[in-house]
């Protein structure tokens, strides 16, 4: 595997919260030490790292988003219900439902594969569900950060992609991860274009600041 390309599918893979910042760190000393994997190592390569086999590289991205989606379920749902902008209250709900339901259907996907539920919810994923149920925080302001947190829609979306094309065995989940993608480019492209519209409101509708000379006198 080329290895821009490799580093550029980890740095993807950990701002989409596929994996977490210890693994991003290890990952990125092997690059800068040791190079890319060779194809002769064996095993299956995805999101920078080798699993033993296709199936396990599933397992593990199974475990850990749909702990990523059920967190991203209650924050959204967490946010919509102190939210103070009647505009984008029932589209906060349609993500909140989005995010759940993908954790449901990625959780029954992973115990028909013979996995276990272990990953767990990262202190960063918890502190990001608590700001956005903060009924103290403008709605403005928590859109602006998630965009920021998030990116480019596309940009964050291409990981799902680009682990999906690598599957070769396993159909349904190959599948599933497309559907997946486009949900979550949907919501992100959403909330770009609410932020955008909702900030340039409010600075518009902000008072113009007053000459310099009037200010002084």
């Amino acid at each position: 595997m080329d290895r821009e390309f490799e580093f550029r599918q980890i740095l993807r893979a950990f701002r989409a919260g596929i994996i977490s910042k210890a693994a991003f760190e290890e990952e990125m000393a092997r690059l800068e030490g040791n190079g890319s994997a060779k194809p002769e190592d064996g095993g299956f390569r995805a999101f920078g790292r080798t699993y033993k086999s296709e199936r396990d590289a599933v397992i593990s991205f199974l475990d850990k988003v749909r702990v990523g989606e059920a967190n991203g379920g209650e924050a959204f749902a967490a946010w919509a219900a102190v939210c103070k902008t009647d505009c984008i209250h029932t589209g906060l709900h349609m993500i909140a439902e989005r995010e759940a339901y993908h954790a449901r259907v990625f959780e029954q996907r992973l115990l028909e594969l013979g996995g276990e539920k272990r990953a767990t919810v990262s202190d960063e994923g918890l502190k990001f569900k608590a700001y956005l149920g903060d009924p103290n925080v403008p709605d403005t302001e928590k859109l602006l950060t998630f965009t920021k947190k998030v990116g480019d829609a596309k940009e964050a979306v291409r990981p799902i992609h680009e682990f999906a094309e690598l599957l070769k065995d396993d159909l349904a989940t190959k599948e599933a991860l497309k559907l997946f993608a486009a949900d979550e480019l949907s919501s992100v492209t959403w909330v770009w274009e609410v932020c955008a519209a909702l900030n340039a409101s409010q600075q518009a509708a902000a008072p113009a600041p007053e000459p310099a000379e009037k200010a002084a006198t």
